[in-house]
């Protein structure tokens, strides 16, 4: 596409988000930060038979917790329900922003079948295709926990160290450039805090990036090695032959004037 489309998604978007949405970030991790530390301390003093919380067959462990909280079944039961409905919810939001996300790559012929997934539905006036895409290869990936928890957890590992590795691929080029070449936002730190907290910030993400492909337990076999290495390195290695291959093809997201925008018409 060579030129924006506004729809009313964009319309009804959040107002001044160069302001609002790092507001938005700190605001959840305080939140979380003051609403799990009691729930934690809560859950703990809890607890009346730590091996049986530690040996559960179910794999998950805050089950026991809540039946030996309430000495009932239906009481843990009722208290699973709360845990998983927000669950549930936040996991349609991420399906939802993961579509629009991999629609947006696509717009730009920066994925593979990106004809098919840049496609807007005519009749829901959102990216339809991306987002069934989203949820088909989520779904996937899940299934593969009942096959073998050991190739799953190297999923979920692999996860952890790529999105963690997104902000040092941010953060590094921008201090080696001396931290030139952009426009300064709201909260842009200037001078020689910017250079500190930029540096530490690299330092902490290389040291758990390596720290996250410690095994979990030792002594390890094959069935309890920590293979999120190994996923790393292949996902990263098919991300470089596929930029080789999309290259040419791929301009990126352009920004334009708003004099040179154009609706579609709804």
């Amino acid at each position: 596409m060579k030129r924006i489309t506004i729809n009313r998604e964009l319309m009804c978007g959040v107002f001044s988000p160069s302001k609002n949405i790092p507001r938005a970030i700190m605001a959840q991790t305080v939140t979380g930060f003051i609403t799990a530390v009691p729930y934690m301390i809560a859950l703990f003093y809890s607890i009346n038979d730590l091996e049986a919380v530690l040996g559960t067959f179910t794999t998950f462990p805050l089950a026991t917790i809540y039946h030996q909280a309430t000495g009932t079944r239906a009481g843990a039961f009722g208290l699973l329900i709360i845990a998983f409905l927000p669950t549930f919810i936040t996991c349609i939001g991420c399906y939802i922003t993961a579509g629009r996300v991999l629609w947006t790559l696509a717009r730009d012929n920066a994925t593979p079948f990106s004809n098919f997934i840049a496609r807007v539905h005519p009749t829901y006036h959102n990216p339809f295709n991306a987002t069934a895409v989203c949820v088909a290869v989520v779904t996937a990936l899940g299934c593969i926990y009942v096959g073998s928890t050991t190739a799953f957890n190297a999923f979920v590992g692999c996860y952890v160290q790529l999105s963690t590795l997104s902000y040092l691929a941010a953060i590094l080029p921008h201090l080696l450039r001396g931290r030139k070449g952009i426009i300064p936002g709201p909260f842009f730190m200037r001078g020689w805090v910017g250079y500190v907290v930029n540096t530490i910030s690299c330092l902490y993400i290389v040291t758990f990036v390596v720290i996250f492909c410690f095994p979990f337990s030792m002594p390890t076999s094959a069935a309890t090695m920590n293979y999120a290495s190994l996923m790393t390195g292949g996902v990263t290695i098919f991300v470089v032959i596929w930029y080789l291959i999309r290259q040419k093809s791929y301009a990126g997201p352009h920004v334009m004037s708003i004099h040179d925008v154009k609706l579609d018409q709804m």
